[in-house]
């Protein structure tokens, strides 16, 4: 399952996107080798109500405590599982001794509990609430799991993640079914739609079946669609050892990129209107197969002209990293009041530069004490510390007629609560430039150096250093 997920991303992002590809929503900036399909559609409020109105606030909530009871009943007469034999007793144990942290490797603790976290928020999602409302059914679905449907302590690492980042991953997926239901069309490919969708977002499908939605026809259009585009990326990397250019591992890597609503369009914004959703496979070679998961979002923000055609953007942004090879593991959450600039887009030249500074309730980091900690009650130990700490992120994005050149910088700070007492420092730099050669297609060379500094109280620091070379072919859809 833990690789099946993303595969099954890139196989319905398509499907999303050439959905929504049609000669009249396609906008392209003449000047830029930029393109989006340019169509919003907010429906009315009324027609909304009218078709989809909001259910009880209590049938969300009983269907996260019905899925968590579900999920414990299949691990336990079916898997098997220990940690699902839960009891009075365990229940009793888990208020008596609070939270505590759990010991599951990387995939599990910061890319697996999210989408578990999805299927919670998109319950309430689905049944006509709004993001807020939305990300307290998921954190009661979190802490109802966490105290009464596993023996084991209840961890607030998982909490968090699963609050939080479900929350996120849980409005993305249901954008992106907003953009695939068409409830005008019937037969195959209405339900080759359903299905799409119910893949993004299978709490959302599961509503629309206890509703009555699947099968019922309107002509009415009752899902918002914001400007978006896709880039599906293919070629050669290197994950060398240190900072040579030769030594590594060399494996193919598949890349998937989205951007979902236009930044300096709206006067205001509101949770995720804009987004940018980055997930990398690796096939060949030593690395694992799922490299990153990466979403950044507004929160809320505004926007206001400084004449010119200059567009100055600020807001509170949320973002959500999983990166891992074989030399590094980091993920994390973190909330960030950012600003964001952008220059005339009549111009042949267009310059966005964006800046943001937050805190990371919850991150982690590779290092090579952690497995000296194991966890209590556990019987495993983890290769990275837990915590919590800071992020920053700034860009730089230049578009000229023949292409695009990025450059990114990165930085996270996890101070250890769980792990090798001390303080992880990672930053890594992204150049990366693509040249446009058709409408669609384009060829690029990427760039990344990281570096982490661990600086610890019972042991050795470590400076360490790697870079990473890419060459890709992408496809703009």
């Amino acid at each position: 399952m833990k690789r099946i997920m993303p595969v099954l991303i890139l196989i319905v992002c398509p499907l999303l996107s050439f959905s929504q590809n049609t000669p009249d929503r396609i906008s392209e900036q003449k000047t830029t080798s930029l393109f989006w399909r340019d169509t919003v559609y907010i429906p009315p409020v009324e027609l909304v109500e009218r078709f989809n109105p909001p259910q009880p606030v209590w049938i969300p909530f009983a269907e996260a405590l019905g899925s968590n009871i579900a999920l414990n009943l299949f691990n336990n007469y079916v898997m098997g599982a220990k940690h699902a034999r839960i009891s009075f007793e365990s229940v009793k144990n888990n208020f008596k001794g609070g939270w505590d942290w759990d010991a599951d490797n990387l995939i599990t603790n910061m890319f697996g509990h999210p989408f578990q976290g999805a299927m919670y928020y998109n319950f309430a999602r689905s049944s006509g609430y709004g993001y807020w409302t939305s990300l307290g059914v998921t954190a009661f679905g979190s802490w109802q799991w966490e105290f009464f449907m596993e023996i084991e302590p209840p961890a607030i690492n998982d909490f968090i993640m699963t609050s939080f980042g479900g929350a996120m991953y849980g409005e993305m997926f249901y954008r992106f079914s907003d953009l695939i239901l068409n409830e005008s069309l019937s037969g195959s490919k209405r339900f080759w739609r359903e299905l799409a969708a119910g893949i993004y977002n299978p709490g959302r499908l599961f509503n629309r079946l206890i509703y009555g939605r699947t099968s019922r026809y309107l002509e009415e259009d009752l899902y918002e669609s914001q400007p978006n585009v896709g880039e599906i990326t293919i070629g050669p990397n290197n994950v060398a050892e240190g900072t040579d250019f030769q030594n590594g591992d060399k494996n193919l890597v598949f890349t998937l990129n989205y951007l979902y609503g236009r930044p300096f369009r709206s006067r205001t914004y509101k949770p995720m209107d804009y987004f940018r959703f980055t997930t990398l496979l690796n096939f060949g070679g030593k690395q694992p197969v799922l490299g990153q998961f990466r979403i950044h979002g507004i929160i809320v923000g505004k926007q206001k002209s400084l004449g010119n055609g200059n567009r100055l953007l600020w807001g509170l942004f949320q973002y959500i990293d999983y990166l891992k090879n074989n030399v590094y593991e980091l993920a994390g959450y973190s909330l960030a009041p950012g600003v964001a600039f952008r220059t005339p887009t009549s111009k042949k030249h267009i310059l966005i530069t964006n800046l943001n500074l937050g805190v990371m309730p919850m991150g982690a980091a590779n290092s090579d004490y952690a497995p000296h900690y194991e966890v209590e009650a556990l019987d495993s130990a983890r290769t990275y510390n837990m915590g919590w700490g800071a992020s920053a992120r700034a860009s730089l994005s230049w578009l000229f007629p023949i292409g695009i050149f990025n450059l990114e910088y990165s930085f996270w700070w996890v101070h250890t609560l769980q792990g090798a007492p001390g303080d992880e420092y990672i930053g890594i730099l992204e150049p990366k430039i693509r040249f446009r050669l058709t409408r669609h297609l384009n060829i690029g060379l990427q760039y990344l150096l990281y570096h982490r500094r661990g600086i610890y109280a019972q042991y050795d620091n470590i400076d360490l250093r790697n870079n990473e070379q890419r060459l890709f072919l992408s496809y703009r859809f």
